[in-house]
């Protein structure tokens, strides 16, 4: 994503978007740039009234379809097996996230 992309992608969000929330509008300091690639974005959007912190996934769809073609896929579809490993994870997690990413993993026999 380069700059004029990135920067018509912040203007669309401003335009487009709404604190879930209290229904807030956001300023371009309200929006942090997380991560970037040649189509896709990642945004954190801060609610200036609430705080409530919004996260946004951008694709630019505009882009030429034979090199869209070419650009390898980096995620798969999300099933509801994956959805329920989350949330048995997370009602047990104790919110120590040193311990989780040290841990080695048991291996499955």
């Amino acid at each position: 994503m380069n700059f004029d992309e990135l920067k018509n992608t912040i203007d669309h969000l401003k335009k487009t978007c709404k604190c879930p929330q209290c229904k807030s509008s956001y300023k371009n300091k309200d929006i942090s740039v997380i991560a970037t690639t040649n189509i896709e974005g990642m945004m954190e959007m801060r609610c200036p009234k609430c705080q409530v912190s919004t996260m946004v996934t951008v694709v630019i769809s505009s882009i030429n379809p034979e090199i869209k073609e070419q650009l390898p896929r980096t995620h798969k579809t999300i099933s509801d097996n994956d959805l329920l490993d989350v949330k048995n994870f997370l009602n047990s997690f104790d919110g120590d996230f040193k311990k989780v990413f040290t841990q080695i993993p048991n291996k499955k026999q």
